[in-house]
């Protein structure tokens, strides 16, 4: 009967005490900032950013001075996002690797498009259309592997 007793006060102490310390350590802990969030969000402006300036200039309904503001802003985009990546820290190699090749895709995009635009030969399009296709599935992909890890 005494060892009954016993058992169930040191279950109950011990039970008290892991509660104790599982609240306190998730009181202490900070919550890490994923490299995802504010660089997918970024990406995620270029990429509907770059599938607009696209779908326009395919349709045919574009200005040229528009498509060229477009062009700049979605160039600064892709410019402040490569800084950005680079100051990673080694240990997300990987996410700066793919974040920078999809970039490139689209700087190759853009300059097809510029080349589009002086020439109007349509192989320049289809080289941007190619390269925004490419970087666009691309960074899709990344979103869905960042956002798996994340779960």
């Amino acid at each position: 009967m005494l060892f009954k007793k016993i058992s169930i006060v040191l279950a109950i102490t011990l039970t008290l005490f892991a509660v104790n310390i599982s609240l306190s350590h998730a009181f202490n802990t900070s919550v890490p900032a994923p490299i995802s969030n504010q660089y997918i969000k970024d990406l995620e402006l270029i990429d509907n950013n770059m599938y607009i300036l696209v779908k326009y200039i395919v349709a045919g309904n574009y200005k040229e001075d528009k498509v060229e503001k477009d062009i700049k802003f979605i160039e600064t985009a892709i410019d402040t996002l490569t800084v950005n990546t680079a100051k990673l820290t080694q240990s997300d190699n990987d996410a700066i690797l793919s974040m920078q090749s999809i970039l490139n895709y689209y700087k190759i995009s853009l300059i097809r498009l510029k080349s589009y635009f002086e020439t109007k030969d349509p192989d320049n399009l289809i080289d941007a259309i190619t390269s925004f296709s490419t970087a666009y599935d691309s960074s899709n992909k990344l979103r869905e592997i960042i956002g798996g890890a994340g779960k």
